[in-house]
Order: C-alpha cells, then structure tokens, then sequence
C-alpha cells in the first residue's frame, strides 16, 4: 500500500481507506457538477472499489480532507468504441475488474478546485505508473472527458475539437494536461458518457511501460 508526501511535502499521497469514501462522493460531485446524476460515483461505489481493487484507489489528503481522488480497475485492453458504462460494470467493477488483467483503467479521477495548478493529477499518474509497474502490468489507459468542448460547442463539432486537440490547436483543461503527463492518444469515443457539455465525448489514451506496444490493440 502507498502513503508518501506529495513532492512539494504540502499533501499526503495514500491508498485509499473504507474511511474515505465519504470524501470520495464529495471530490466526484464537486468535480463533475454536469456528468448525469446515473453516471455519478457514491460512497457506496467507492467503498466497493476499495474492497474489490484496494490498491487501486488513491487519494491526496490535506491533513484528514481528501483533496483529489483517483479510482482504477485491472482489465485486458479494452475494444476501441466502449462506454464508461460498460467498462466500470454500471459503476461497481464487480465484474469488470480482471485481478490479473495487464492494463490499469483509471476511470475516475478529480481535484477540487482550491488545490488545481498543483500537478496533484500528475503524481497520481506517475503513481499508478509505479503501480503498474509493480504489478508487471503493461501499462495505464483512461478515457478524458473533453471538458473543454463546452467553450467551443457553439462554434463547431466534438468532431471538429478533437482533431484540433489531437494535432495541439487547442488546449483542454483535461485532456492537454494528461497528454504532458505521459498519455498518447488513442482515438475520441463519442458517446462515452452522458455530459453535454463535454459533447458526450472523452478520448481514450495510454500510457504504456517503456518497451511495451500497444499498437496490435487498436488494428
């Protein structure tokens, strides 16, 4: 299990505890006030992730307030067009979570708002990296909501907004910061989740361990 200082020695990075989950939801509400209520982490959820996947679920704490939170199953690589939906088991991973799969799937991360600009999402990241290399996985895969779409939807597509994210004519508050930290982008999936304001939209990419391939998954 982890529990080590953040980088700047501000924060306390750790596995999460059954104790968190409360937080957790809090984090998950604040984060994403226009994500469909069904598709909405609760404390129950949490809990359950922890149970099933304990080493899979981190948070960053302030002294005893959870600040950020990220939540990952195991899986084999996923087909290219799945749904958050499908991939989390409706939310639960009860039957979605592989305990031998070779890929980390972090479906779930967030930062409230007072503690952003920190790179906290970054030593998640580089967290679940170590992990995965701990667990001789293969490496990371998550799908980032294009939450930046909401200030362009009136001038063109997701469409339109994903290409110009993929080629760098545009920054989004998500999916340009999970690039930098190392993830290489896959493809869009249009209809991942049920936000408008992100066009429905989030792009799958990955983060493989120096050495591994991922490209005979996406022939």
């Amino acid at each position: 299990m982890i529990h080590k200082k953040t980088k700047d020695g501000k924060y306390t990075l750790r596995t999460a505890t059954p104790a968190d989950a409360e937080q957790m939801e809090e984090v998950q509400r604040i984060c994403f006030p226009t994500l469909a209520s069904h598709e909405l982490l609760t404390k129950a959820h949490f809990a359950n992730h922890i149970r099933i996947f304990p080493e899979g679920q981190l948070v960053i704490t302030d002294h005893d307030k959870v600040i950020a939170s990220s939540s990952t199953l195991r899986i084999s690589f996923p087909k290219l067009d799945h749904t958050f939906m499908e991939v989390t088991d409706n939310l639960w991973i009860t039957n979605s979570h592989i305990p031998n799969g070779e890929w980390l799937y972090q479906f779930d991360i967030g930062v409230l708002p007072a503690y952003r600009g920190q790179k906290l999402s970054t030593e998640l990241y580089n967290t679940q990296q170590e992990l995965v290399k701990s667990l001789d996985m293969k490496g990371q895969i998550l799908v980032g909501m294009t939450i930046g779409y909401a200030r362009y939807k009136d001038q063109f597509s997701i469409e339109t907004y994903c290409e110009k994210l993929k080629n760098n004519e545009l920054t989004d508050p998500t999916i340009t910061p999970q690039r930098k930290a190392g993830f290489e982008w896959v493809q869009p999936i249009y209809h991942y989740l049920d936000d408008p304001t992100a066009g429905n939209c989030s792009v799958l990419m990955v983060w493989p361990l120096e050495g591994v391939s991922f490209q005979e998954y996406i022939q």
